[in-house]
């Protein structure tokens, strides 16, 4: 995440240097950049930049001209082999110091030859290796379009960025452990998925597979993540950590982007966790933990408005279902000419059907309210002045504080030319509404301050390592539960003469009515309906969530 909003801003830099000089030219930029150093150190005289230029100038030169020699032989047989050498990652040998300059040309031209081979393949037909592998689709548009030279230093500085990280990587791992590794996490994370999609898609729940329904989708996101398993990239550039990491991110978005339409699917999880709430506020029922942190950290998904405690559970429930409010005719304030309706495409969307852009605004499916990390992702890895300040502030109260020193008045100072909030003043943004969002009450204060790689890697930790990972949350299992609960308090409460297997969820409309203010109610006493009832749902979340335990 962290590599690729840094790739996503240089970009931005790029678009910005060609309005000042010729990017299509290495030896212009390298002029330009040396005259800008040149005009700061002379106006700097308080501050002091360290410039590491040295071998990073090199590794984006070296890129550069090996892309542009590329695309000039690109009309003959065999170019690529031509000029650069196919080798197995086991023969490519990485070092550090002076002499890695050999070793690191070597690793670059491998890279690229990788970059190429996929680019003429038809891997990129799967979309976990299209979407997530950087800096191939800048490769390919720029070897395709030689009229059009502008992106030719995001190409150069995305292979540098993955060679660096390859290095770092490799460099930080403990003795008998390989970069290979990344990959086979990869393949086992796609081969968990594929798992727990079969399961779901082998329930009674999903019994449709016609085009359109929630079921017809994940048999395609199925396929597309065994496509990926059955595709052979272990070469240098397909484990390398950078990408890896960018192909596991678009998996997990792609399971929360299903995984909250599964939460909706047919109300089943909705309807067994405003259960759980009736049960534990109204009829004291013991606290199961795995329900308890969904009640916690995903309250405005399943509770609009707020977890209910009192007289409010069933107006909550229905505007859980989507029930909205709905006037009849012209008096408009008078009792009793206004109901909670549920309108048309929330309904299909719970069924399983997409309706189109409405469904796509639906706030139930926004996994960018859901998480920090998908809300980055979505935007296209860019992280604005705003996100970052609300970055800043968690970390600040996560206590990822640390002392700042005299730059800090240059940011600020720099931050208000370009009309944003100085670090220390309070940030008015979109907050993050579900749990493992940001909290935008408080600021930093001027005499502290958080690097933004740390600040980002604080929020990021607090959504993936913790007890409830909110980003990597496995809604397909959970659903699976919800389901075989349903399916339990409905024949129970039914009983065997009934058809069974029905998933009826009379039984959570029938709780919801009657806790809505029910201790307020003076006498109040539990019918034996209720408590029959409420006996047979506490036996089902009992035996279906506690079960692992």
């Amino acid at each position: 995440m962290i590599t690729n909003a840094a790739y996503t801003r240089l970009e931005d830099v790029e678009h910005r240097l060609t309005t000042s000089c010729n990017i299509a030219n290495s030896t212009d930029l390298l002029k330009s950049y040396k005259r800008l150093r040149e005009s700061y150190e002379s106006v700097s005289s308080t501050e002091t930049i360290e410039w590491s230029e040295g071998d990073t100038i090199n590794d984006l030169n070296e890129c550069w001209h090996a892309m542009a020699t590329l695309r000039a032989e690109a009309v003959q047989d065999g170019f690529v082999e031509k000029i650069l050498k196919p080798q197995s990652p086991a023969q490519v040998s990485l070092r550090t110091g002076p002499d890695a300059s050999v070793s690191d040309a070597q690793c670059r031209s491998v890279l690229l030859y990788n970059v190429v081979q996929c680019i003429k393949s038809s891997r990129l037909h799967n979309n976990f290796t299209r979407l997530g592998s950087p800096v191939i689709a800048e490769v390919g548009f720029f070897m395709s379009h030689e009229q059009t030279p502008s992106n030719c230093m995001h190409c150069a500085s995305g292979l540098s960025l993955v060679m660096s990280s390859y290095k770092s990587y490799s460099f930080a791992l403990p003795a008998g452990q390989h970069t290979s590794n990344c990959r086979i996490r990869a393949l086992r994370y796609a081969q968990g998925a594929v798992t727990q999609i079969s399961a779901v898609l082998d329930d009674p729940t999903m019994p449709c597979r016609c085009q359109g329904t929630l079921a017809f989708h994940l048999v395609k996101l199925k396929q597309d993540f065994e496509e990926y398993l059955q595709t052979k990239m272990f070469d240098l550039f397909f484990q390398s950590p950078w990408v890896c990491g960018g192909q596991i991110l678009e998996m997990m978005h792609a399971l929360q982007y299903y995984g909250l339409r599964l939460a909706a699917y047919r109300s089943y999880m909705g309807s067994v966790v405003h259960m759980y709430n009736v049960l534990r506020e109204v009829h004291d029922f013991p606290p199961i933990p795995v329900l308890e942190s969904i009640c916690e950290h995903l309250s405005d998904l399943f509770f609009p408005g707020g977890r209910p405690k009192s007289k409010t559970f069933k107006t909550c429930y229905v505007r859980y279902l989507g029930g909205r409010l709905r006037f009849h005719g012209q008096a408009r304030h008078r009792n009793g000419c206004h109901e909670l309706a549920i309108p048309a495409h929330t309904a299909k969307a719970t069924a399983g059907y997409s309706s189109g852009g409405v469904a796509e605004r639906d706030p139930r499916f926004d996994c960018g309210r859901l998480s920090l990390l998908y809300r980055i992702k979505e935007r296209n890895y860019r992280v604005d002045d705003a996100t970052w300040d609300a970055i800043v502030c968690q970390a600040h109260r996560n206590g990822g504080v640390t002392s700042c020193d005299t730059q800090d008045s240059h940011k600020n100072s720099s931050r208000r030319r370009r009309g944003a909030a100085p670090r220390g003043h309070a940030v008015n943004t979109d907050s993050y509404k579900y749990g493992g969002g940001l909290d935008h009450a408080g600021s930093v204060s001027a005499t502290e301050v958080v690097p933004y790689s740390q600040a980002l890697q604080l929020a990021l930790d607090a959504e993936l390592a913790t007890s409830f990972p909110i980003a990597s949350m496995e809604f397909f299992p959970l659903y699976l539960n919800c389901a075989k609960a349903v399916d339990r308090i409905s024949n129970a409460y039914h009983g065997p003469d009934s058809k069974q297997g029905q998933h009826c969820l009379c039984y959570a409309e029938i709780l919801v009515a009657d806790a809505n203010g029910c201790r307020e109610r003076k006498g109040w006493r539990v019918k034996k309906e209720i408590r029959d009832l409420v006996g047979i749902c506490g036996q089902a979340l009992t035996e279906e969530f506690r079960g692992g335990e």
